[in-house]
């Protein structure tokens, strides 16, 4: 190989030679650095974790969750959109109010199990207790808002049924209406007036008009009612709570190692620097 295309290090020093030359520096620096990482790691006060379990729709067995799996699709979907419910204001409000204070206390989060109907609904805070008792009220303050929601919907739902049975109602005079004034029309062309024949041809044409104008806003009420309100739909749509929240565990492993790999890897860098610097400066000083 050619000579100017050879590395070679200022002053005869190379990085790793120098640091098995000072390799006594070398293990003080790092276990310094790994002790200051222990520290670290020890000062810094664990999150706690807890999650509750709730569960779409009335027909599934709380006892049985191997069952959950085979569920209806639908209530997977619905699952997943009530999942994203807890990060909203409504159920932050909801969760502390039911704690007794004005913030939660910690962090809480939901995720869907896939496949399945069922809702994890996490909290972190900094205690055991604390973790569990924000997954609880985060829990019941998921399912009030979908109560809530559920109760908006059927009173939509129940506006829509009345103004159709009114729309129906005056359907059924228009028609009656209608029907009398054909029959009106047919005794007055048996009898030949042609005024009389003029004018109930007008308001034959007018009945007519006004029926299927509330024949059309009867089916239009229909389809928007069946579009808010579905049976089946609606029986998917109740959380219920699966048991008490359950701790599941703490930070604290997960940072220290973090901590740890990060205190080694620093201080491996600064002694390798330090062992470097100093075989530069004795390089210098010949």
């Amino acid at each position: 190989m050619n000579e100017s295309m050879t590395f070679h290090p200022p002053y005869g020093v190379a990085p790793g030679r120098s640091a098995l030359r000072h390799l006594r520096l070398v293990i003080v620096v790092m276990a310094i650095g790994t002790l200051l990482g222990l520290a670290a790691g020890f000062a810094k006060k664990p999150s706690y974790t807890a999650e509750s379990r709730l569960v779409v729709g009335k027909t599934v067995q709380l006892d049985n969750l191997a069952a959950i799996p085979g569920l209806d699709v639908a209530g997977q979907s619905l699952a997943a959109s009530y999942s994203r419910l807890v990060s909203t204001e409504t159920v932050a409000k909801k969760a502390a109010t039911i704690l007794g204070r004005s913030s939660l206390g910690g962090t809480l989060s939901a995720s869907p199990i896939p496949l399945s109907p069922v809702v994890l609904v996490e909290a972190s805070a900094a205690t055991t207790a604390g973790a569990r008792a924000l997954a609880d009220a985060g829990a019941k303050a998921l399912v009030q808002t979908v109560n809530d929601l559920n109760a908006a919907q059927l009173a939509s739902a129940d506006d829509l049924l009345k103004r159709y049975e009114q729309t129906d109602q005056t359907l059924l005079l228009s028609v009656q209406n209608l029907a009398t004034l054909r029959q009106q029309l047919v005794a007055a062309q048996a009898t030949g007036n042609a005024t009389d024949i003029a004018n109930l041809q007008n308001q034959v044409l007018t009945a007519q008009t006004a029926v299927d104008g509330n024949q059309i806003k009867l089916n239009a009420l229909a389809a928007d009612y069946a579009s808010v309100f579905s049976p089946s739909q609606f029986n998917s749509q109740v959380v219920q709570r699966v048991g008490s929240a359950s701790a599941t565990g703490n930070n604290r492993k997960s940072f220290l190692a973090l901590t740890l790999f990060v205190a080694v890897v620093m201080s491996f860098a600064i002694a390798l620097a330090l062992a470097t610097w100093i075989d530069f400066r004795h390089r210098v000083a010949r």
